[in-house]
């Protein structure tokens, strides 16, 4: 039993799902891109990761050969504000999602992909796509902001654009407004917001607890 859990705790991946608490695995970057990037950076490489010098930020990652179907769920993690290159090829079996792939990558300037996965957004959202030979795939290069000459995605009058990351962005409300749609104006009221919560919660408890203690059985 303990051999087969010492065994399981070796393994990055199950069926093609990348597990987050091990992002960087337990295997060295064998991608040059990577290596050669982290190098003229200066960074420092730790198994598939390319950490900036005195630093907890990832900048580069390394995530060739590693049997994905799907891009990991890089979301949950904070210390990639200034991911700028990821390596996704020779996964065969990866495919895209548009709605979650990259989401909040602003800094994500290189990404290499696997040539059955096309660059998030395509020319609209890159400003250079090359193909790869060594390994063969698909270089994006430099993140485009999707919002410029977008008129289409944020319709309302009071909203703007923002981007987030390759192919994703926000509608967000303009300065002086808030709510739905962004009709409200003003300052959105923090204080009675919170104020009519507490009191809420607190009557809903009370509520609550007496109404159920008649269920309590008594020794």
């Amino acid at each position: 039993m303990i051999k087969l859990i010492l065994i399981s705790s070796f393994f990055v991946f199950i069926n093609g799902d990348f597990e987050t608490e091990s992002l960087c695995g337990d295997h060295n970057a064998t991608s040059k891109s990577i290596i050669d990037y982290c190098i003229s950076q200066n960074g420092s490489l730790k198994f598939r990761c390319c950490f900036l010098s005195n630093s907890s930020n990832i900048l580069a990652i390394d995530l060739t050969e590693m049997k994905l179907n799907k891009v990991p769920d890089l979301k949950e993690f904070t210390d990639l504000t200034n991911l700028t290159m990821v390596d996704l090829r020779l996964n065969p079996q990866l495919e895209s999602s548009t709605q979650d792939d990259f989401f909040g990558m602003l800094s994500l300037d290189y990404l290499y992909l696997p040539e059955q996965y096309p660059c998030p957004g395509e020319k609209h959202a890159w400003q250079s796509i090359n193909q790869t030979i060594d390994p063969k795939g698909i270089l994006c290069m430099y993140q485009k902001d999707v919002c410029i000459n977008s008129t289409n995605f944020c319709v309302e009058p009071n909203s703007y654009c923002a981007t987030n990351g390759p192919n994703h962005f926000f509608c967000l409300c303009k300065t002086g407004y808030y709510g739905y749609k962004c009709l409200r104006h003003g300052q959105f009221p923090m204080g009675k917001f919170f104020g009519i919560s507490i009191t809420t919660t607190i009557v809903l408890s009370i509520f609550f607890f007496w109404t159920q203690r008649r269920h309590v059985k008594k020794d």
